[in-house]
């Protein structure tokens, strides 16, 4: 009898724990790519400050984005003269990004702007 309730506890505390990893992680990437984004462009604008060329821009994207461990999608200057910085970070997933209709959950964009200094 208590066998039973026991495994049906433990059951429903995994189905429980496997939800909320599941669709939590999107969420929790969400504001980690945001974050590496902001870092992507508050970096690049500081290093532009004195020398500005597309490869110096590209080159120091790449290197803090390799840092914070998002991809870059989009490193320009905009007609404002600011730093435009869009990232790409994937979600952990067990299930839920092998099914067409959830996959874009967890390919996870970030955008930011910083002003060169």
């Amino acid at each position: 009898m208590i066998g039973g309730w026991l495994l049906k506890v433990i059951i429903g505390i995994a189905v429980v724990g496997f939800a909320v990893i599941e669709l939590g992680s999107p969420l929790v990437t969400r504001a980690q790519a945001d974050d590496a984004a902001h870092e992507v462009a508050n970096e690049a604008s500081f290093r532009l400050r004195d020398n500005y060329t597309q490869a110096t821009l590209d080159a120091s994207c790449e290197t803090e984005a390799d840092k914070q461990h998002v991809e870059i999608v989009e490193c320009t200057v905009n007609e404002k003269q600011e730093v435009v910085v869009k990232v790409l970070k994937h979600a952990r997933s067990f299930l839920l990004d092998r099914f067409g209709a959830t996959k874009d959950w967890y390919e996870v964009e970030a955008s930011a702007t910083a002003e060169r200094r």
